[in-house]
């Protein structure tokens, strides 16, 4: 009696399992919240990727000409400038959006950047429109910050924009151990 009901226990499961749907990871679980360089993610309408981080001086024509716009640096500090490909993934136009970039020191010193989007030379892009599929690289930069070192590095950033992302993909995501050339 115990043998055939443990027989039936073992069909009824192996005929449970065979039956039941396979697992397909959903999108929030392909994307993740972890990124790397160069690494697509999504937040609010919009692909991005940090295609490369540079830190500047304070009397870099870039920082310069960023000034008017946000804090200014105080020597020896400078900006941390992520160069980021984007692209609106929406079915309208929308306007070049902000992204909050913090950044995390070895050492524990942290800073935010404050949204706004730069073109190469400087000048801001707020007010630029990108068409549904429509890309465009911009900069965004984090304002006094110590150039990185081996002995000091960025150790972490996360990125997020201050409304709530689409459905389906995560609030905030993470990268460790941006690469920072100079």
């Amino acid at each position: 009696m115990i043998r055939t009901l443990a027989i039936a226990a073992l069909l009824a499961c192996s005929f449970s399992t065979a039956i039941a749907a396979p697992t397909v990871p959903g999108r929030a679980q392909l994307k993740g919240d972890m990124v790397r360089m160069n690494q697509q993610f999504h937040i609010s309408g919009f692909n991005y990727r940090i295609h490369a981080i540079h830190w500047v001086a304070a009397s870099d024509p870039f920082a310069q000409a960023i000034t008017s716009y946000v804090a200014t640096a105080s020597p020896p500090n400078g900006y941390l400038v992520f160069e980021v490909p984007l692209k609106n993934t929406q079915s309208g136009e929308a306007g070049v959006p902000g992204l909050d970039i913090t950044a995390f020191y070895q050492d524990g010193t942290s800073a935010t950047s404050n949204e706004i989007p730069f073109s190469k030379a400087g000048a801001p892009l707020q007010s630029s429109n990108l068409f549904p599929g429509q890309g465009m690289t911009v900069y965004y930069a984090i304002v006094n910050l110590p150039q990185p070192t081996k002995a000091n590095p960025v150790v972490k950033l996360l990125l997020k924009y201050t409304a709530n992302n689409d459905p389906g993909y995560p609030p905030v995501y993470r990268m460790l151990h941006p690469v920072v050339t100079p």
